[in-house]
């Protein structure tokens, strides 16, 4: 069993705690075992992690925070303008970097493991309407993508290449307006269609591949029971973090290691998982 093929409440409350903890903190511990741990499992997805093109742009904002920070009371140099170069607004800029980094790889493999057919299993008959704005808007970057590159190929066929910068642009202006057009005709066909079928009328049954099994059930308990310990802990201030006015954290104690490790198996899970299904598939054969 992995989080692709168990019921789709699993990986969906793993992505509400990692998300959750991940954008409420600032240990740089916490964060570095997420974004480890979210990386390593895009990968095992079959895709190359996507986040290593902003790292440029993670690095920037993380260098730009001096510049219009200056609070903390390690001062390592001066502006021409005067102000001061703090040590602390250098580390608050690069924890925000590391957790914007963390989140977006989490995000990343959420866009790969929740497809549209689990959020209609989730949503569909609490919420049909936002469970179906849901399964459009997941689909609609690649539909989008993928109908921009049929209409600039269709544009091209017929002799429309562009061959200065200026009609290129009015060219992709042209195929955007399209692909926009065929999107939204596209949107509204679905919604007649699903209206007409008595989509999100009361009493209306719907029918779904997924089942909640014992091991789903045993799943959840471990994340209800690990997310749970975790927020008991931050509210105690066991993994607690600030940078200012000076970098202080709640240090090393024995309720601080267990919440660490509550932590890394609460991540490393989808991995181990994954590794299970493996070795065992292997061992079969």
């Amino acid at each position: 069993m992995t989080f692709s093929n168990c019921h789709p409440a699993v990986p969906a409350l793993w992505f509400a705690l990692v998300l959750a903890f991940t954008v409420t903190t600032f240990h740089p511990l916490l964060l570095g075992i997420a974004l480890l741990s979210c990386w390593l499992w895009w990968g095992r997805l079959g895709e190359r992690p996507g986040t290593g093109r902003l790292l440029p742009l993670l690095v920037l904002a993380a260098l730009f925070n001096p510049l219009f920070s200056h609070a903390g009371v390690t001062v390592l140099a001066y502006f021409p303008s005067g102000n001061p170069l703090t040590l602390e607004s250098v580390l608050f800029g690069l924890g925000a970097a590391l957790m914007l980094w963390a989140a977006l790889a989490c995000v990343g493999c959420l866009g790969r493991v929740m497809t549209a057919d689990k959020w209609m299993c989730l949503l569909g008959r609490a919420v049909p309407i936002l469970s179906l704005l849901l399964s459009m808007t997941l689909g609609a970057i690649p539909r989008l993508r993928a109908r921009f590159a049929q209409v600039s190929a269709a544009q091209r066929r017929v002799g429309r290449r562009g061959d200065t910068r200026l009609e290129r642009a009015r060219l992709g202006l042209r195929n955007l307006g399209v692909v926009l057009a065929w999107s939204m005709e596209d949107a509204l066909v679905r919604s007649d269609s699903m209206e007409g079928r008595g989509y999100g009328l009361p009493g209306r049954t719907s029918y779904t591949n997924y089942r909640l099994e014992s091991g789903d059930r045993e799943l959840l308990i471990f994340l209800a029971c690990a997310g749970g310990y975790l927020l008991l802990m931050g509210l105690q201030g066991a993994l607690s973090w600030q940078y200012y006015p000076m970098v202080k954290w709640s240090g090393l104690s024995l309720w601080s290691l267990s919440a660490l490790v509550d932590w890394t198996l609460l991540c490393a899970l989808p991995l181990y998982l994954e590794w299970k299904e493996e070795r065992e598939w292997h061992s079969s054969n």
